[in-house]
């Protein structure tokens, strides 16, 4: 939503309305024959089927989200360099803009009525953390990106597969000048006795999530930012939203992932029908959760079965 004001996302969420968000934009590449790549995921789909993606917008559009997250996860220096395409940095953060604009323009939507975010993730080349930069290299790689998306238009930051402390205090540094809304995004997993991780199998450590959401809270509460579990199976994220609830009392998103990977493919038999996502949405908008959307393996369909009432208030 452009506007002068840029707090109006900040001001309608603490109105207490409901925002619909779109759904995964990798997986429902892939399931539309689009090729992925393990060390770019959907950086090379950027380059090489720009029209697709459009069209993912387009039907998240007409499923009636309000929030949609550009195509930028995967848009990060250090993701394109390895690739060779470290050249086309500016142009593809640009790019992810103007396809989601052309998005709207194409379903005659008025664009003051949706946000977009631009996505800044922990995605490193064949999804392993462990090659992330490191320290001021790290935070400057997250600035020039945000710097990009900000000029281009976008309406807010998702930070995306949060996993520790470092890196999540790194990402919201590099956008903190920016004064755009922020979503911090934490993946999560269930570690011993039904305790709740942060991820594993991402190539950083496995941290229990209680210790990252203390330290990220304590560092964020001041900054007009959305927590949020992200990209987690749904009885992990019921898990985890109660977890959260113990350390943040401000406005929470939720947009969950379904569905196996095997050699990062989606294995699409196994994600969950529209009927059972509801139900979880159900919990989760019973619990207070103000902003739902969905991850990997949540398409167009899943949203337009979410059951809401536009601009009801919780």
């Amino acid at each position: 939503m452009i506007a002068s004001n840029q707090t109006d996302f900040m001001t309608y969420v603490r109105a207490g309305h409901f925002v619909l968000m779109d759904g995964a934009m990798g997986t429902e590449l892939e399931g539309r024959g689009v090729p992925l790549e393990g060390t770019g995921w959907s950086a090379v789909a950027l380059r090489d089927c720009g029209e697709a993606i459009r069209e993912v917008h387009e039907d998240y559009i007409e499923a009636g989200a309000k929030l949609h997250i550009v195509n930028s996860f995967a848009l990060a220096r250090h993701v394109l360099e390895p690739l060779g395409l470290g050249h086309e940095f500016e142009h593809f953060n640009r790019e992810v803009v103007n396809l989601f604009n052309a998005a709207v323009t194409r379903k005659g939507v008025n664009r003051e009525e949706l946000w977009a975010a631009g996505s800044l993730s922990t995605f490193a080349a064949n999804a392993d953390r462990s090659l992330l930069p490191s320290g001021d290299a790290l935070v400057s790689n997250y600035r020039d990106q945000a710097q990009i998306l900000f000029d281009a238009g976008v309406d807010l930051f998702a930070l995306e597969m949060l996993f520790d402390v470092e890196v999540s205090l790194a990402m919201l540094t590099a956008v903190e000048g920016f004064r755009l809304p922020v979503i911090l995004g934490f993946t999560c997993d269930w570690g011993e006795n039904d305790s709740v991780t942060t991820a594993k199998g991402m190539g950083g450590p496995v941290t229990p999530l209680e210790e990252v959401l203390s330290k990220v809270v304590n560092a964020a509460e001041s900054k007009d930012v959305i927590f949020s579990i992200m990209h987690t199976e749904a009885d992990v994220t019921d898990a985890a939203l109660e977890m959260l609830y113990r350390y943040w009392d401000g406005p929470v998103a939720i947009y969950p992932n379904s569905g196996q990977f095997i050699d990062l493919r989606m294995q699409f038999d196994s994600v969950c029908s529209v009927e059972e996502f509801q139900q979880s949405v159900n919990r989760w908008i019973d619990a207070g959760v103000q902003i739902i959307g969905g991850c990997c393996g949540i398409g167009p369909s899943h949203i337009q079965g979410i059951n809401y009432k536009p601009h009801a208030k919780l």
